[in-house]
């Protein structure tokens, strides 16, 4: 990275994207509606957590909903074991970024990937590696997960993230208030209580 690159953070209000932002301290998060049912609740959390991280935010709507599927689209999903798969997700939200900054290069796109994400194409390496030739192929940017190869626990652990911001995060698949029962919201109540007990 040189010091000249402007480093922006994908930024949703949950607990992986959260521990990142305060990990890295970005100079920028974007927020993007681009459809997903749970928009409102997951942009709540963020713009109050960008108040606590003393982080600019910038938030961009683009209605993508009738290209996606699952539980983010409110609509049935392709995989029953896996409600939430979005296609190509990843890969839109960077192009947009990547669409809505290519004035201010270089520029650095961080993404919110943790290793369990791995089970959708778009969560591992090989993606990073390939949309990034497409992205310097167009522009003088990059995408960069740096929590890739960590846990949810593990990023939170490496984060030092202050419980009083894990307290606003938002991981809901559903709906803008948690369901409680969503991946979602499975993997933030075991990723906090898991924590707690280690604490």
């Amino acid at each position: 990275m040189g010091v000249d690159d402007l480093k922006l953070l994908l930024f949703s209000g949950g607990l992986d994207s959260t521990a990142v932002a305060f990990w890295q301290k970005p100079d920028q998060l974007l927020f993007i509606d681009y459809g997903q049912i749970s928009a409102e609740g997951e942009l709540r959390a963020a713009r109050q957590l960008a108040i606590l991280l003393e982080i600019p935010i910038d938030i961009r709507r683009a209605d993508c909903r009738a290209f996606g599927s699952g539980h983010l689209a409110g609509l049935p999903a392709l995989n029953p074991q896996l409600p939430e798969i979005w296609p190509f997700r990843n890969q839109l939200l960077i192009t947009l970024a990547a669409g809505a900054y290519h004035e201010l290069t270089p520029l650095i796109i961080q993404i919110g990937t943790v290793a369990s994400d791995r089970v959708h194409s778009d969560g591992r390496k090989q993606f990073f590696s390939r949309i990034n030739k497409l992205l310097a192929y167009q522009s003088d940017s990059r995408a960069e997960a740096p929590a890739i190869d960590l846990t949810s626990l593990q990023l939170l652990r490496a984060s030092k993230l202050p419980t009083e911001l894990l307290a606003w995060t938002f991981s809901c698949h559903r709906g803008d208030l948690a369901c409680g029962l969503c991946r979602g919201c499975t993997k933030h109540y075991e990723t906090v209580a898991a924590l707690s007990e280690t604490d």
